[in-house]
């Protein structure tokens, strides 16, 4: 997925209603970024190979911004553009393919953008030394009960691999957090910073795919599989995402913004009962009950 912090609104065109379209597209999008990792999965696709749906369309988007913006790019320091990189590009993408093999929809829709909020916290906290405010201190402290309740869960349940997903979701909120913070001390915008991601990720794919001795699994998918994928990661995650969020947050702000990343659970894991079976535990609808009520709480206007 990707995160857009700051972009200018116009006022001649500033309309609510507009920005709440602009977000309701913007949790499509992210809910079909988890429920087609989890079809790959379940058609022993490789994350490896998903990612060249993710990745190689966007070069072609996404090389005007490049062009144009070479400069203001290159002067970041390296060390930022390569949190960036690690933190939402081909790295977190293949930790987030590797987690939907182990764990259903409703989990990884609610660990992965659910515990943002958490992690950006206290890496802010932690480096930055920038305190909380009260409201997100009790936001972050349900987030926590949440994953702790799904975490307890995934160690007395007994399907394989749970523990193990639950962890790389938590792993790549990280990187994602890591991110965060680094796209919005570079200055960059929402368009440049996907540009940063792309082309800072294709090399790296470029050369897996070369050094991966398994043959590739793409010729042997459906036809309406492929072209699922190509909507959802190249069209859809790789550019659309960025565009609506980024004008959700022009329109709407970054605080109502901010609760795509509460819907998009929801949304994952309603999409995912009538199309992969999967109906979550109790225990599962607690925890996102938890972090969902956490998110929106973490992202009220300071009090």
């Amino acid at each position: 997925m990707s995160t857009a912090l700051t972009l200018a609104p116009n006022p001649r065109l500033s309309a609510p209603i507009l920005g709440l379209l602009a977000l309701g597209l913007t949790v499509l999008v992210w809910s079909g970024f988890f429920l087609s990792l989890r079809l790959g999965a379940k058609a022993a696709l490789p994350p490896l190979e998903i990612a060249l749906f993710r990745f190689l369309p966007a070069t072609v988007c996404f090389l005007p911004v490049l062009w144009q913006r070479w400069r203001k790019i290159t002067a970041v320091p390296w060390p930022l553009l390569l949190m960036m990189v690690c933190g939402a590009g081909l790295p977190y993408f293949l930790v987030a393919g590797l987690g939907m093999r182990h764990a259903p929809v409703a989990d990884g829709s609610t660990l992965l953008p659910g515990t943002l909020p958490l992690f950006v916290s206290l890496l802010a906290l932690g480096l930055l030394g920038q305190p909380l405010a009260p409201s997100r201190r009790k936001g972050l402290a349900l987030i926590a009960s949440g994953v702790v309740l799904m975490l307890l869960f995934s160690l007395s349940h007994a399907q394989a691999g749970l523990g193990q997903g639950y962890a790389l979701f938590l792993f790549g909120s990280l990187l994602w957090a890591g991110f965060t913070l680094a796209l919005r001390r570079s200055g960059l915008g929402p368009l440049e910073g996907a540009a940063v991601l792309t082309y800072g990720s294709l090399p790296l794919l470029l050369l897996a795919l070369w050094l991966s001795d398994a043959p590739l699994q793409l010729p042997q998918l459906p036809a309406s599989q492929l072209v699922l994928q190509f909507l959802l990661q190249g069209l859809g995650v790789g550019l659309v995402s960025t565009l609506s969020y980024a004008y959700a947050v022009a329109r709407l702000g970054v605080e109502k913004a901010a609760i795509a990343g509460a819907l998009t659970p929801v949304v994952a894991s309603l999409l995912a009962v009538p199309l992969l079976g999967e109906l979550p535990p109790l225990s599962s609808l607690l925890g996102m009950a938890l972090i969902v009520a956490g998110v929106l709480l973490a992202n009220r206007p300071n009090t």
